[in-house]
């Protein structure tokens, strides 16, 4: 694996290329989280427990 890495022979732009797009990426979705809305990050939190309550309520009220 090391061999590939000394031995480029013309893919260094490949690897700095990818590595671009890698950082790119995460810096973007950092971005991202920092400009999010809190009241829309608290909703998502809360969904799957909202979720769950009003399955509960459905399945006792068919009961």
């Amino acid at each position: 694996m090391f061999k590939q890495i000394t031995n480029l022979n013309g893919s260094e732009l490949y690897m700095i290329a990818s590595l671009w797009i890698f950082l790119v990426f995460f810096i973007i979705v950092g971005i991202m989280l920092f400009r999010m809305n809190k009241e829309h990050i608290t909703y998502m939190k809360e969904l799957p427990f909202q979720e769950d309550d009003i399955n509960k309520g459905e399945s006792s009220d068919s009961l």
